[in-house]
C-alpha cells in the first residue's frame, strides 16, 4: 500500500507566482475512497523578505488540519524550461544517453546543475525519414534549490519534484470514467496547454497569456488598475446579468474577450499542428483548470473562439469531506496540488535524466 498505508497522502504544494496552494488527500474510511484532508490557498503578496515562501507554506500548514511532513512539489511555470526535439528512434537507454548531450545545447546548460525530464510525443514522418519527437522538461538544480529549502524550513520532507501538466492530469484523470486529453492550466502569467494520449504527455505549450493580460484589459477599459480588475472579476458572477450590475458585468465581458480570443487562437494552432503531425484528432473538450477557470465567462468565450467545449475540470469529485474552500464549483484551481498529493498512487512524470 505504500504511502496509503499511513492513511494519509502527502501534502502537495502548487508552488505558483502569487499564491502557494497546499492540500492533502486521506484514505476515506466510511467509503473506502479518498477524502480531503486539509487544502488551503496563501497568497504571496502578503509576505516579504528572502524567507517570504518559507512563511507562506507555514502559514498554509497552520492553517488546516495536515498531518505528516511528507511534501511534493510543483514548480512554477515560469521555472521549467521545455522544448520539442527531433532525434532518430533508439532505445530508452541509448536516448537517455543522447539526451545529456541534447539537453547542453537545447537549454544552455549541463545536466550535472540540473534536471531533465522526458516524454515520447511520437514518430513524425516525412517520406523516408522517420524520427521522433520528443518533449523536455529542465531545470536547474539552483532554482529547485529555494523551494526545497523553503519547505524544509516550514518542517517538510520534500519526497519528489513533479511537473505541473503531470500533476494537473493525474488529478483530472482520477476518476477512470473521465477521458481527458487536453487540460489548459490558465495561471496569473500565462497559460499550460497539453494534450495526452494513451495516459501520456504527447504535446505541451506554455502561451503569454493569462490572468494578467485579461486583468490588464478589463483595468485599461474601465479605467481601474490591474488589481481592481482582479478583485471585480473574482466578486463578479455570471448570474449578475440584471439590475445595477449588469452593465459593469458587459463592459468587463467585453473587455475579456480579446485577449480569450487571442488565447483560443493560439490553442487552436496548437491543436492543428498535432493533428497534422503525429496525425491525430482534435479533443472534443478541453478541460480548464487553475483560479481563472471558474471565472465568469472564461469557458463560454474560450468554447466559441474554438468552436469545442471548454469547461472547468472538477478534479475534487467524489471525494469526500469537501469543505468551502475546495467546494466542487471552485475545484479547477486545485487540480495541481491535487495530483502532487496523489503522486506516490500514479507517479508518471516522464523518464528523467539527471546528474
Amino acid at each position: 500500500m505504500g504511502w496509503f498505508a499511513k492513511n494519509a497522502c502527502p501534502i502537495g504544494i502548487d508552488l505558483g507566482a502569487h499564491s502557494v496552494r497546499l492540500l492533502q488527500f486521506r484514505n476515506s474510511r466510511d467509503s473506502g475512497g479518498l477524502a480531503l484532508q486539509a487544502a488551503c490557498r496563501v497568497e504571496l503578496d502578503s509576505f516579504s523578505g528572502e524567507d517570504r515562501l518559507s512563511a507562506a507554506i507555514a502559514q498554509g500548514l497552520a492553517s488546516g488540519e495536515f498531518t505528516g511532513k511528507s511534501a511534493v512539489l510543483a514548480l512554477p511555470a515560469t521555472s521549467v524550461q521545455s522544448k520539442s526535439v527531433r532525434l532518430p528512434p533508439m532505445p530508452d537507454n541509448d536516448l537517455t544517453q543522447a539526451l545529456q548531450w541534447e539537453a547542453k545545447d537545447r537549454f544552455g546548460f549541463d545536466l550535472s546543475e540540473g534536471r531533465l525530464a522526458w516524454f515520447r510525443a511520437g514518430e513524425v514522418r516525412r517520406g523516408t525519414e522517420v524520427k521522433d519527437e520528443l518533449l523536455l522538461f529542465a531545470v536547474r538544480s539552483e532554482t529547485m534549490s529555494a523551494p526545497i529549502a523553503a519547505a524544509t524550513a516550514a518542517g517538510l520532507s520534500v519526497a519528489a519534484i513533479d511537473l505541473a501538466p503531470c500533476a494537473a492530469y493525474r488529478a483530472c484523470r482520477r476518476l477512470s470514467e473521465v477521458e481527458v486529453s487536453a487540460i489548459l492550466d490558465i495561471g496569473q502569467g500565462g497559460s499550460q496547454f497539453m494534450m495526452t494520449r494513451n495516459d501520456e504527455l504527447v504535446f505541451y505549450k506554455h502561451v503569454d497569456i493569462g490572468g494578467r493580460a485579461i486583468n490588464d484589459a478589463i483595468a485599461q477599459k474601465l479605467g481601474i488598475t490591474a488589481a481592481e480588475a482582479a478583485t471585480l472579476r473574482f466578486r463578479m458572477d455570471d448570474d449578475a446579468a440584471d439590475g445595477e450590475s449588469a452593465p459593469l458585468n458587459q463592459a468587463m465581458n467585453d473587455a475579456a474577450r480579446q485577449p480569450l480570443e487571442e488565447l483560443g487562437r493560439e490553442l487552436d494552432m496548437c491543436m492543428r499542428y498535432f493533428a497534422v503531425t503525429f496525425r491525430g484528432t482534435r479533443p472534443e473538450v478541453i478541460h480548464l483548470v487553475g483560479r481563472q477557470a471558474n471565472l465568469p465567462r472564461v469557458g463560454s468565450i474560450l468554447s466559441a473562439a474554438l468552436g469545442l467545449r471548454a469547461e472547468a475540470a472538477q478534479p475534487l469529485r467524489g471525494v469526500a469531506d469537501l469543505g468551502d474552500v475546495a467546494r466542487p464549483d471552485r475545484s479547477a484551481e486545485w487540480a495541481v496540488a491535487a495530483g502532487l498529493s496523489l503522486y506516490p498512487l500514479h507517479s508518471r512524470a516522464g523518464r528523467g535524466v539527471a546528474a
